[in-house]
């Protein structure tokens, strides 16, 4: 991981200054809310509208990339950091597809049509989105798919160690924050007029968190994070269980390939080798589900660390999206899927019925992927989707999400984890007993050989049968 060393003065100022962006954000992004609910159906309103939009969408998109620029200073990690440098990546890449987008659908285009309908300059614009691109550019769209969707264990590795430099990510970050700047420049001289003509009671179209506005899921949600903020070994513990994730993340790269090039050898020399992909399944099972498990557990730093409850919230967000795609490729979400799963593979391993956990665990998957929501994911992942803009949904989900609800379904994830990572262990174990006996099987006419040889005193086929034995034995020890 490369990293310029800057001081940890600058670290920490960068970090508090991302802190007070977030706040800051925060709250100019609940007035714009606020005031866009308060906009008419006129004609004149169809402008203040995309304007909004444009506003708020930019304000979200820079919100939840200070919150991942704080998060990856924070940690020293190397998965930790990779982690919110793909959450990065997948922002700004939906952020330039909300005000651009390769359709020509995004808000900033929507804007500049609406003014060439009414004989209107639009040159500020016409810059603004071509920086956009140019920032777009910069986005890794395969990176960002396997961020949303997940991919075959191998897949996610061969992308995720390329990610070695964060300061390319930070330099990103700056990119955006010009952009968002020239928003707000914009912006800036139409939104005074339109307070000033909207608001004749200020305090009817401004945010302020106050205390009879807060409400009860508010007060719970900060209660909740209070207290955990408070339980120092929940840090430890999330600390503690990716300290060595990358590393781990490496050992299955590691075991998958020694399986790979083991089944090409066997193969070309036209040798079994059926026992070998049943392996290599269970290997791809503990990879897919290290991914998840990680990822949860950085979500769950990041909520940790939030300032705020809607900065909670994203994490919460994410921590969904984790699930439904990793659970897609680990069971599969229906018939089709599920015939194509990492699950599926292994299935079909004969000792897998012999371990009662499998049965359990299995009624987990069907329970969890039962109520998979094809909507829900969407809008916590895309900023729009074709012609739905989804900033303001999103962010109304972000204000009244649940967190206990959300923590318990966590918790319900990390112990999935868990299990499956004890099932595995019970069907290698399984699956050596198995080996085991058939080899004590193989082996029974030579032992009896051995025994008769003794007794006849025929050293050399006695010294014969301890070599086949002693080969057969090196095949059964563990590795």
């Amino acid at each position: 991981m490369i990293r310029k060393h800057a001081s940890k003065e600058t670290i920490d100022n960068l970090i508090e200054n991302a802190k007070s962006s977030i706040l800051d954000s925060e709250h100019l992004l609940q007035n714009t809310e606020l005031i866009k609910s308060r906009l008419s159906s006129s004609n004149i309103a169809h402008y203040l509208q995309l304007l909004f939009e444009l506003l708020s969408g930019s304000l979200l998109g820079v919100y939840e990339i200070f919150s991942d620029m704080k998060n990856m200073l924070f940690a020293d990690n190397v998965y930790a950091k990779r982690y919110h440098m793909q959450m990065i990546n997948l922002s700004q890449y939906e952020w330039c597809v909300y005000l651009v987008g390769k359709d020509h659908g995004g808000i900033i285009l929507k804007l500049i049509h609406h003014l060439n309908e009414q004989h209107q300059g639009f040159k500020e614009l016409e810059d603004i989105a071509q920086y956009v691109r140019l920032l777009g550019k910069q986005c890794d769209t395969s990176l960002r798919n396997i961020t949303a969707h997940y991919d075959n264990p191998d897949k996610m590795y061969s992308m995720l160690i390329l990610l070695n430099d964060e300061d390319i990510y930070a330099k990103r970050v700056g990119d955006q924050l010009l952009v968002h700047d020239m928003i707000l420049q914009y912006i800036s001289p139409i939104l005074q007029t339109i307070t000033e003509t909207l608001c004749t009671n200020n305090k009817e179209c401004t945010y302020t968190r106050s205390v009879d506005k807060l409400s009860i899921i508010d007060v719970v949600n900060e209660k909740v994070a209070e207290a955990l903020h408070n339980k120092e070994k929940l840090d430890d513990v999330i600390a503690e269980q990716i300290a060595n994730a990358w590393e781990n993340i490496e050992s299955h790269k590691k075991s998958y390939t020694i399986c790979e090039k083991a089944i090409k050898y066997l193969t070309d020399r036209q040798v079994d080798y059926s026992r070998l992909v049943e392996i290599q399944a269970l290997e791809e099972l503990r990879w897919e589900v290290s991914f998840m498990q990680y990822d949860l557990a950085c979500s769950m730093n990041t909520y940790l660390k939030a300032v705020s409850n809607a900065e909670r919230s994203i994490s919460f967000m994410r921590a969904y999206r984790i699930e439904i795609s990793a659970l897609s490729h680990l069971y599969g979400y229906n018939d089709e899927y599920r015939g194509k799963s990492i699950w599926n593979k292994i299935r079909n391993i004969p000792e897998f019925k012999s371990i009662p956990l499998s049965k359990e665990i299995e009624d987990e998957l069907i329970a969890l992927t039962s109520n998979f929501n094809p909507s829900k994911r969407n809008l916590y992942t895309h900023y729009r989707e074709s012609a739905k803009l989804n900033i303001s949904e999103r962010w109304q989900c972000a204000n009244d999400m649940n967190h206990p609800k959300e923590l318990m379904q966590m918790l319900r994830l990390v112990t999935l984890c868990k299990k499956i990572n004890h099932f595995l262990v019970l069907l290698i174990s399984s699956m050596n007993s198995t080996e085991k006996r058939k080899n004590d099987e193989m082996l029974s006419p030579i032992r009896k050989i051995k025994e008769l040889a003794q007794k006849n005193n025929q050293q050399d086929i006695v010294a014969m049968s301890d070599k086949f034995l002693s080969l057969f034995s090196l095949f059964g020890k563990k590795s």
